[in-house]
This record gives structure tokens, C-alpha cells and sequence, in this order.
């Protein structure tokens, strides 16, 4: 399967920003 990279950019930073912040406040 082929992603382009803002695609996976995009992925990347909705799954990482959310677990980053949960992390940051505990």
C-alpha cells in the first residue's frame, strides 16, 4: 500500500500530539 507523506505527516501528529500531551500532564 502506498501513503503519500503529508498523509502519514498528518497520522503521525494525530496520534503523537494527543500521546505526547497526556504524557506532558501526567
Amino acid at each position: 500500500m502506498q501513503f503519500n507523506i503529508p498523509t502519514l505527516l498528518t497520522l503521525f501528529r494525530v496520534i503523537l500530539i494527543p500521546f505526547f500531551v497526556v504524557v506532558f500532564y501526567l
